[in-house]
C-alpha cells in the first residue's frame, strides 16, 4: 500500500526532489532537501542540504504530521541553540542504518486541513521550519 496519494506523487515529481519510502515503517525520506546558505553546519562544515524523514500516519489525509527528522544532525552556524530538536538517541529514527535526529514543530496557527492539505503542505512546512530554526511552533 502506497504511503501517499497519486496527487502527492505528481507533486513530488514536479518538485524534482528525490525521495524514498519505507512502507513498513511509514517513512517518507526527502533526499538532499536544500538549506539556506550559511545557516547550518554539520561536523563543523557548512550544510547546504539535508535528508528529511517524515512519518506518514495511516490517517495522513485527515491528520497530517508535525515532526520530522534530519540527517545529518544540524547545528546553527552562529552557535545559537535550535529549540525542540533531539540529538542522537533522543527519539531518533533509524533508516538503512542511518540515525535521523528529531525536530518537533507544531502548527497550532495553521493546523492540517483534512482532505485539503497534501505533500505540498509537508514540503512547505519543512522549508519554513528549516529557514526559521528559532521557531518551535507556528
Amino acid at each position: 500500500m502506497a504511503l501517499l496519494f497519486d496527487e502527492d506523487y505528481r507533486i513530488l515529481a514536479e518538485t524534482g526532489l528525490q525521495y524514498e519510502e519505507d512502507e513498513a515503517q511509514r517513512y517518507l525520506i526527502v533526499k538532499n532537501f536544500p538549506l539556506a546558505d550559511g545557516l547550518y553546519i554539520t561536523d563543523g562544515k557548512p550544510a547546504l542540504a539535508v535528508d528529511v524523514l517524515s512519518v506518514i500516519p495511516p490517517n495522513y489525509n485527515t491528520a497530517g504530521c508535525d515532526m520530522f527528522w534530519v540527517y545529518p544532525q544540524l547545528a546553527r552556524a552562529d552557535g545559537k541553540a535550535i529549540p525542540q530538536i533531539g540529538g542522537p538517541n533522543q527519539d531518533s529514527r533509524i533508516y538503512k542504518k542511518v540515525e535521523y535526529c528529531r525536530w518537533s514543530r507544531h502548527w497550532n496557527k495553521r493546523p492540517w486541513r483534512a482532505k485539503i492539505d497534501n505533500v505540498r503542505t509537508i514540503l512547505s512546512r519543512l522549508e519554513w521550519a528549516l529557514k526559521n530554526p528559532d521557531a518551535d511552533k507556528t
